[in-house]
């Protein structure tokens, strides 16, 4: 007889013919086969059994707990009552494996234990694995992939004053220390007149002493007065520093693509007055406006250079001048007017009228024209 002389428990209930859907009862750990209101008479309180860890998904029981697996069945799986009811239960996960390192495109790069793969290491440690001659081969060849990249760069680099420098142009060299400057100074850029010539690539034929100081040009009649101007010198110097001092001017130069400086200068018979023109060839009206610019801003570190002359053309710089520098295109005409009896000031007008005839460079006005027709 049952404790308390409650009659025992009475037959088990019979599962429904589905036995996927059978009232099974719910069976808690502590409570007995059945629960009240659920077929089976209260059998009253048992003695506390330890609790059942939960299941763990997957169906597996717990390593090392007691009662793991036991509890309530799960709905439509199997279980101790209804084996095989529903699906079967899943086993344990496994570990998961290795990622691999992808690659643009698709595919993976992975290392022979599976790991991601350091590209870079594989590539040392296969040329590593080429033997010496093999390995400096494919090094000097990927050299030279990198070499032609950056001289593909440089050829389609910029346009205008950086491609115009070109690699042939004889290089500037250092000016000289010291020099003289004239009394005053002033510049302006180029203009539209000049846009046919605004590059040395559009306009590439280099400069000759004929082109700038053709026959019709050696004699310069100053306009409102009676002083005439006679060529007494001339050259052309493929290394534009020696046509300058100063070393911030020759950087300039060097800046712009200074290809060739062109000289000249002029004194009239009386030595009274003489005149210094220089035509600088440049890469780009740019490179021109940046450097008659410059030849203001460090003016008395740096101007240009008269040529030496004999007679009255050797004291040219010793007395008042005044000069002036016009970018015309891709060409600076720097034209300075000066005393050679050491008088004059600036409201001398003579000097003024000559530093309107040393800008009209004969050469480079005849190119503008070309270029505008």
């Amino acid at each position: 007889p049952a404790r308390g002389g409650r009659p025992g428990p009475g037959p088990r209930p019979v599962p429904y013919p589905d036995s996927g859907h059978a009232d099974q009862g719910h069976v808690h750990p502590g409570h007995g086969p059945g629960h009240p209101g659920h077929g089976s008479p209260w059998q009253g309180p048992r003695p506390e059994e330890p609790h059942a860890a939960a299941p763990r998904r997957g169906g597996g029981p717990a390593a090392g707990r007691p009662g793991a697996g036991a509890g309530r069945p799960r709905k439509g799986k199997g279980s101790a009552e209804n084996p095989g009811a529903g699906k079967a239960a899943k086993g344990p996960r496994g570990p998961k494996g290795p990622k691999s390192t992808k690659r643009r495109g698709g595919g993976r790069v992975s290392g022979p234990d599976g790991r991601p793969a350091d590209v870079r290491r594989l590539v040392t440690q296969g040329l590593a694995e080429l033997g010496p001659k093999a390995y400096f081969a494919a090094a000097g060849a990927l050299a030279a992939v990198v070499l032609l990249g950056f001289g593909a760069l440089a050829v389609a680099g910029g346009a205008g004053g950086a491609d115009a420098r070109g690699a042939a142009l004889p290089p500037v060299g250092d000016a000289a220390e010291t020099g003289l400057s004239p009394t005053s100074y002033s510049s302006s850029p180029s203009s539209d007149a000049y846009a046919g010539i605004e590059t040395r690539q559009a306009d590439a034929t280099p400069l000759t002493l004929e082109e700038a100081f053709p026959k019709d040009a050696r004699s310069v009649p100053v306009p409102g007065t009676e002083v005439e101007l006679e060529l007494a010198e001339k050259k052309l110097d493929g290394d534009c520093a020696a046509a300058v001092w100063g070393a911030s001017v020759a950087a300039d130069l060097r800046r712009g693509g200074c290809s060739q400086a062109v000289r000249g200068l002029y004194a009239d018979a009386d030595g009274g007055y003489g005149m210094a023109v220089a035509v600088f060839n440049l890469a780009s009206a740019a490179d021109a406006d940046r450097f008659v610019a410059t030849l203001g801003e460090v003016r008395g570190g740096g101007f240009v250079r008269p040529l030496p002359a004999e007679g009255p053309a050797a004291e040219f710089g010793s007395g008042f001048g005044m000069a002036r520098g016009l970018a015309q295109g891709h060409f600076a005409v720097v034209s300075w007017a000066a005393r050679l009896d050491g008088k004059g000031d600036a409201s001398d007008e003579t000097l003024l009228s000559m530093l309107i005839e040393g800008g009209k460079a004969p050469g480079v006005l005849s190119r503008a024209a070309a270029a505008s027709d």
